[in-house]
């Protein structure tokens, strides 16, 4: 069983052996399915063999001892090869699933430990239609493919064996037949590699898109622009049935011309064991029992040359599950430990872009932030304000510049224990599939009394409705929250914030959801969790950012003002013009 056979090129090659790796852990299971599969395939010239005696004992041409057993015998071997292709079938399909398991586990771990950057590069529905699509069509690569290989490989080993034993002469003419197999299938084996990699890149267009109809169905709605999504749809299934179809046409070609291959081969023994001076059989039985052994191995060679369909997909789709495995993580656990900070920010001459061919978002920033004290950061959209707090909590890296954390630079701390410094409410009110209590909960270690998640949601003004819910705490949110509205998802949230004991806190428009009266209720609440905490505000309405101990003015990426609110507005400068914007703005809000 070789896979240059199957017309892998060296990059392919090294990717299929790493993907038979994961077999090993299992080698038991794969061994008894091995051991099923000879069984199997020794079935086949099993029969062919007893052939022979029974026609030539029916027609007297020799004596042929137990010949009565021999129907016996048949059923014996028919029941031997049900229960060895059952086990070797279960068995594989079970070392399958579980290298499946396996793979789906480890991608699943390498992404969310993936570095901000690289979900930046990649589209989120390439990323989702790598783990389902691309993953099944490995399992079909290691189940389908290796039983096919293994069981009929042996088979074939076995029929041609024993036709060899039957009559060496006549199976010279497998010397002609066998390469033009081999060159059907390697030409083919080129087709199948690249339409089924044309196959995957449709799906993952065709996942993203679906993701993006479900994830933006309430801004289709509003702007009616269900028909524009729809034509880029279209269009991408379109493509994905055209390839589909071109790889069902390769399938449908490949077994007939096979077919037409053996049949001339077939065609030329029966002509030479007929008609042939050259090639003598010794008996009707033999030459029986070999024309059997030469029809049964159609079936194999069939299944050998449609497997190709398979591996090349199988490979196909591994390669992308492996760039991803092999590239690089966050590194969590090195660095210093840091079990309490003091909360001591400063940001000093930092830059950054988020890639080398963009322009900068942030140009010299430079500030600090005392224990204890409160920052916000102001400014119109795009001005750079949420990409400081990204940079705070490392999920990229300065371009320039360092951040330094207790007189440390960032980078120079554990990036787990740098995290569980730090609390962020963000304007997304993104929360989990799961229950309110959960979401809660969420980032705590350990078990949280029931006691501790109402303190949280009652400071959090969340109580009352929660308790008006049927399920109370255990009431489900829904995918991304979506059965709670937006100021109960943030709310949420800011409970989370509460409940999590971290001396830093990051507030990203953390109630830019919310009504005036719940926003003030809120408010309340943020204001005594601030009071122990470092906190870094990024807001756009007034009643938040007039409470700040200091606040930073942000234009194209640069800190231009700095100082208290009152000083700020007594200033009449760019602080000032926010102010007055905040004032006219529907929602008091920069614009």
């Amino acid at each position: 069983m070789k896979l240059s056979f199957f017309h892998l090129d060296p990059t392919a090659r090294r990717a299929y052996f790493r993907l038979l790796g994961y077999i090993r852990p299992h080698w038991k299971a794969f061994a008894a399915s091995v051991l099923g599969m000879l069984l199997y395939a020794l079935s086949q010239p099993a029969f062919t063999a007893l052939i022979r005696p029974l026609l030539n004992g029916s027609f007297a041409h020799e004596k042929v001892p137990y010949l009565d057993w021999i129907p016996l015998v048949i059923v014996g071997v028919f029941l031997i090869r049900g229960i060895a292709g059952f086990g070797a079938t279960y068995g594989m399909a079970g070392v399958g699933r579980r290298v499946i398991e396996r793979l789906r586990s480890e991608m699943f771990s390498r992404l969310v430990h993936w570095p901000a950057a690289q979900y930046d590069r990649l589209p989120g529905g390439l990323l989702v239609s790598t783990m389902t699509y691309n993953i099944e069509q490995v399992a079909e690569g290691i189940t389908y493919a290796l039983t096919i290989l293994i069981r009929d490989s042996l088979t074939v080993l076995g029929l041609v064996g024993w036709m060899v034993y039957l009559a060496p002469g006549l199976c010279l003419f497998l010397l002609v037949v066998a390469p033009l197999v081999l060159i059907l299938v390697r030409t083919l084996s080129r087709r199948f590699r690249r339409v089924n990699t044309q196959i995957q890149q449709s799906m993952s267009e065709v996942t993203g898109l679906s993701e993006e109809a479900v994830v933006s169905q309430a801004v289709i709605k509003t702007y009616n622009g269900a028909d524009w999504i729809r034509k880029r749809f279209e269009a991408a299934n379109r493509r994905n049935r055209d390839w589909n179809l071109k790889l069902a046409a390769n399938l449908a070609a490949s077994g007939p011309l096979i077919q037409f291959v053996a049949g001339v081969g077939i065609a030329l023994v029966v002509y030479a064991a007929l008609l042939s001076p050259w090639f003598h059989v010794a008996s009707v039985g033999t030459f029986i029992s070999f024309l059997s052994a030469l029809l049964l191995l159609l079936a194999p060679l069939k299944h050998l040359t449609n497997v190709n369909a398979p591996i090349q997909r199988g490979v196909a789709a591994v390669i992308p599950v492996f760039e991803i495995l092999d590239s690089a993580p966050e590194c969590l656990e090195g660095g210093l430990p840091l079990t309490e900070s003091r909360g001591d920010i400063e940001f000093d001459r930092v830059s950054f872009r988020y890639d080398e061919s963009l322009p900068s978002v942030l140009e010299d920033i430079t500030f600090r932030i005392h224990p204890g004290q409160s920052v916000a950061l102001v400014g119109r959209s795009g001005s750079g304000k949420t990409t400081i707090s990204e940079l705070l909590v490392r999920l990229y890296d300065t371009s320039s510049g360092t951040i330094r954390l207790d007189g440390r630079d960032l980078r120079d701390w554990s990036l787990a224990d740098l995290r569980n410094q730090m609390t962020l409410v963000s304007q997304d009110g993104l929360l989990f599939n799961a229950t309110i209590a959960e979401n809660i909960a969420y980032g705590c270690e350990g078990p949280v009394e029931r006691a501790a998640l109402e303190f949280a949601a009652t400071e959090a003004s969340l109580i009352e409705e929660i308790r008006k819910m049927p399920l109370g705490f255990d009431t489900p949110v829904g995918e991304r929250g979506m059965l709670l509205s937006g100021g109960q998802r943030q709310r949420i949230m800011i409970a989370r914030a509460l409940l999590r004991k971290s001396p830093i806190l990051i507030l990203d428009e953390a109630t830019s959801a919310l009504d005036t009266v719940a926003e003030r209720e809120v408010q309340q609440a943020i204001a005594r969790a601030m009071s122990r905490k470092t906190t870094l505000i990024i807001a756009h309405r007034l009643s938040t950012v007039e409470r700040a101990d200091r606040i930073l003015v942000l234009e194209n990426g640069r800190i231009v003002e700095e100082g208290s609110h009152a000083d700020l507005v007594s200033k009449s400068g760019a602080y000032a013009q926010l102010q007055r914007s905040l004032v006219d703005a529907p929602g008091g809000r920069v614009p």
